[in-house]
């Protein structure tokens, strides 16, 4: 292939998803919404009325940040490993920003900012 033809396969390429953004969002009219717009009178009288929620369950207050609460012994492991990882990344931009801080001081600024965040 000669430099030319590359240089234009590039742009082609480059080009290509602009494009596929610019069909995809085409303005659509809106839609009506309304209990009224349902297309039966059971559905017109079952969107008319709200639904209560259900009041949470012991097990729906516990932690659910922990990864214990993820629901298999796969999840449980992902979660803690993306919990080390971003641990060790904190720590790591912590000892870069702040010279001559220790492991240990570090560590614990990193626990106190996901704390905060979680």
């Amino acid at each position: 292939m000669t430099t030319r033809k590359t240089l234009m396969l590039a742009a082609l390429i480059s080009i290509a998803p602009a494009g596929l953004v610019m069909a995809q969002s085409q303005t659509m009219p809106p839609q009506d919404t309304s209990p009224s717009a349902a297309s039966s009178p059971h559905q017109r009288e079952a969107t008319s009325s709200h639904a209560t929620e259900a009041p949470p369950t012991e097990s729906a207050t516990t932690d659910s940040t922990s990864p214990s609460a993820a629901s298999s012994p796969h999840q449980q492991h992902a979660t803690r490993m993306a919990s080390k990882q971003a641990m060790k990344e904190c720590i790591a931009k912590q000892k870069q920003d702040n010279q001559g801080i220790s492991a240990a001081d570090a560590k614990k600024a990193c626990k106190q900012q996901m704390k905060g965040s979680g």
